[in-house]
């Protein structure tokens, strides 16, 4: 039996019927499943779906049979009763299950009597094509009952499945884990086969399930138990090997492959699991992306999307990190990375979550963290990790303690001999310069005057001053931003490394939250119909200037189908950008036609048709999900000319955004008659250019306001005319309604008009006024009147968004 065999018999099961646990070549059993943490294991929905619609819903119990060493060196089995806690997808009430199985197809069972079962170790990284894999599962495929083990390699992928390669899965090893070889983890769960390949699920698909309703908080308790579990075993008495030490003998574990060591890893996952999880994934990107910034010593944005759920992942994608250098192959700083990456989460913890995170393990963490840096070989790494832990507790860092990114030694903060201090060749504390003293024997690192590290209990209470961030600012804004139509890019180099300066209409913050100056926004493009089908695609906006596609479609959709079309990857987007204290804003860009389009009251939770979410019925009160709100009502939602923002910008253009950038806003109206004239049905005026003469004659603060929609008729000919004369913000109400409501209508616009001031101060009243909107008691007690629509289109930005959208290939309508 080879090293691997040994480490993974004593996890895998296989699951049936309620029974004497025996499975014969008559009498089959449903499949495999493999132990991730004590008393959990993981498997296939579609093995647990064959106990049927009640052992689907945990009202059904189902066998679990599992083997363990003996103190004489046998293999004795073991059974245990289990329960389904998450099945994904679960089967409708009384309707048969789907074959195949629908992705995720993952289930989590919770096993009695097996809390002293050792786990497998989670993978954290995606594997790549190529990378030698292990299959296991129980099979009866020779006609005895037994533990089959195949060797293959990762082919590839196709949709959300993994590609097997090599021996192919085989009847009852559904639900067995795939293991990378190089690393000892598990990246995938076998599914089933293809004529000439295996399918598996990969295994961040459980990380997914975060997401869910349902399934989320059993999933975080069981990747919380996973790291635990894993962390508790380290220099443990045991005659067996645990899976850290085990790792550490494998050539993906080289020191020439990563510096964080595999006891590293599992010691800080360990910590991590201790921590309050990340408000989304928007967090852990951005973290990721600064501490990048820092040790390279410049920004390199990632163009792939990193859709991340947990501490741990964000760690995992600091691995193998290394400088830039020409032709490749820079100084390996992953270490470095994942060390500041671990102070700067256990610093958010404090200042952030200082009521949900335990003092005492917040305690080990920074003393753990403290050891680390001072055995570190790079001073400045050190330096920076230290300014971190005592800004947490309470006490400002040295001034220039914590460089920005463009001010660190040359080559980031790990620049090798460049950035040790003169004559050292150890550790130098950051004040005195002398060497640090070593980690003492119980994890922690007394500085030079003999006092412990900042103790996790301040880091709890105390708040930290803003200097502890090393000079670095933020722009308060409104709740949405006031620079959408300047980009204020992050300075990468420099003296002011790391500082973004206030866009015009904005006021920096003096507020304690740090500052990289970076921020993500979203941008929608849905371009003009052909065949009836609109092409669109979502895309994350960077500081202003860096664009990483999300998802798209050339061949397009219907308009009625947008919004469905869109959910998910509008959701998956925002999980991005937002972070910290900032919403990402939506921009969305339209062609005319579509300027009434309801994007604002658009919802990301969808019901169970597949459509929006009500929020209606609901019986869960205490559940609050912010994607059943109206995007509208929650974030920044405004709309631009998709045509417009094609070409180059016009002087008319530039000019009147400047006028309602500085303001004060005036109200005008958009079809050039008095306000007490409506647009009664209709009203228009003739000629070629009917709007043209009022609108140009507006003066360059004026904002057009229409009481009706402007996707046809008067409205989208006044709309024209508007962007042709270079009117860069237009307020309209888009649904329909009666005449003598546009007087009520044009008093609140030009209410909101002067609250807002300028071009920048609109969207704070917007989503306040949306707000009140939404309410029909509340608008009527105010004489509220329409759904607002808002046009929001500086000239004065990157020509992102700007690249042709490919129409659908020629077909007949429908085909």
């Amino acid at each position: 039996m080879s090293a691997f065999d040994e480490m993974v018999r004593p996890s895998l099961a296989r699951i049936g019927a309620p029974g004497d646990g025996y499975a014969t070549d008559r009498d089959a059993y449903w499949g495999s499943g493999f132990f991730i943490a004590p008393g959990w294991l993981l498997t296939c929905a579609h093995v647990v779906g064959k106990g049927g619609a009640a052992v689907c819903r945990g009202d059904g119990a189902l066998s679990v049979t599992w083997q363990e060493r003996t103190a004489d060196g046998a293999w004795a089995q073991r059974r245990g009763t289990g329960t389904a806690a998450v099945v994904v997808p679960r089967p409708a009430g009384g309707e048969p299950p789907r074959d195949p199985w629908p992705f995720p197809d993952l289930a989590l069972v919770r096993v009695t009597g097996a809390d002293d079962v050792r786990g497998l170790w989670l993978g954290d990284r995606e594997a790549g094509p190529g990378t030698p894999l292990g299959l296991y599962g129980w099979s009866v495929q020779t006609g005895e009952l037994g533990i089959r083990h195949g060797s293959g390699e990762l082919a590839g992928s196709d949709a959300r499945a993994l590609l097997l390669a090599g021996s192919l899965p085989i009847g009852g090893l559904s639900g067995g884990p795939v293991l990378d070889l190089r690393h000892g983890s598990v990246i995938g769960v076998i599914k089933g086969r293809r004529r000439e390949e295996g399918v598996a699920v990969p295994v961040t698909a459980l990380y997914e399930l975060l997401d869910s309703r349902e399934a989320g908080r059993v999933v975080r308790e069981v990747l919380r138990a996973h790291d635990l579990h894993h962390a508790s075993l380290l220099g443990g008495p045991s005659p067996q090997p645990d899976w850290t030490a085990f790792q550490a003998t494998l050539s993906g574990q080289a020191p020439s492959a990563s510096g964080i060591t595999p006891e590293l890893r599992t010691r800080l996952y360990g910590h991590l699991a201790h921590v309050p999880p990340p408000a989304g994934a928007g967090e852990v990107v951005h973290l990721v992306e600064d501490v990048k910034a820092e040790v390279r010593g410049e920004r390199l944005r990632s163009l792939v999307l990193r859709n991340v759920r947990t501490w741990r992942e964000g760690a995992g994608l600091l691995y193998g990190l290394r400088t830039p250098a020409p032709g490749g192959g820079g100084t390996l700083v992953d270490l470095d990375a994942v060390l500041l990456y671990a102070a700067q989460v256990a610093r958010r913890a404090a200042r952030e979550r200082a009521g949900e995170v335990d003092t005492e393990r917040l305690r080990a963490f920074t003393d753990w963290i403290a050891g680390q840096a001072a055995g570190h070989r790079h001073w400045a790494v050190g330096q920076a990790i230290r300014a971190l832990l005592e800004g947490a507790g309470g006490r400002p860092a040295a001034p220039g303690a914590l460089p920005g990114p463009g001010a660190l030694p040359e080559g980031g903060l790990s620049g090798g001999p460049a950035g040790e201090p003169p004559g050292s060749s150890l550790p130098a504390d950051p004040f005195t310069g002398v060497p640090s003293a070593t980690p003492s024997s119980n994890g922690t690192t007394p500085s030079p005057d003999g006092t412990a590290p900042p103790s996790a209990e301040a880091v709890a209470t105390t708040p930290s001053s803003p200097a502890a961030y090393a000079g670095t600012s933020r722009p308060a804004g409104p709740s949405v931003p006031g620079d959408l139509g300047r980009p204020a890019p992050v300075a990468l180099t420099g003296p002011t490394a790391g500082t973004r300066m206030p866009a015009p209409g904005q006021v920096a913050s003096p507020g304690p939250e740090p500052a990289t100056g970076s921020r993500t926004d979203v941008l929608v493009k849905i371009g003009p119909a052909t065949y009836g089908r609109h092409p669109w695609s979502v895309q994350l906006l960077y500081d202003g200037q860096d664009v990483t596609p999300v998802d798209g479609d050339d061949r397009g959709v219907r308009a009625e189908e947008l919004a469905g079309a869109l959910r998910e990857p509008l959701a998956r987007a925002l999980s991005q950008g937002d972070h910290g204290e900032h919403l990402a804003t939506i921009e969305v860009f339209l062609p005319r036609k579509l300027f009434d389009l309801p994007v604002d009251d658009w919802q990301l939770l969808p019901g169970p048709d597949g459509t929006a979410a009500t929020g209606e019925d609901d019986e869960d009160d205490d559940f609050v999900d912010e994607r059943a709100l109206p995007l509208g009502m929650r974030r920044t939602v405004v709309i631009r000319d998709v045509r417009r923002n094609g070409l180059p910008p016009a002087p008319e253009w530039r000019r009147r955004w400047k006028g309602v950038r500085d303001g004060p806003l005036a109200h005008g109206t958009l079809h050039g008659r008095a306000v007490a004239d409506g647009h009664p049905p209709g009203a228009g005026a003739g000629g070629k250019y009917p709007y043209y003469g009022a609108l140009t004659a507006l003066g360059d603060t004026f904002v057009p306001v229409y009481c009706g929609p402007v996707g046809s008729g008067e409205g989208y000919a006044a709309m024209r005319d508007a962007l042709r004369s270079g009117h860069p913000v237009v307020l309209w109400r888009r649904d329909r309604h009666d005449h003598d409501e546009c007087g009520d209508f044009h008093r609140q616009a030009a209410a909101l008009l002067g609250l807002a001031g300028h071009a920048g101060g609109l969207h704070g009243p917007v989503r306040d006024l949306r707000i009140r909107l939404a309410d029909p008691d509340t608008a009527r007690a105010h004489g509220l009147r329409g759904k607002l629509a808002v046009l929001f289109d500086p000239p004065d930005r990157p020509p992102y968004g700007t690249e042709s959208m490919r129409p659908p290939p020629p077909a007949a309508p429908g085909g």
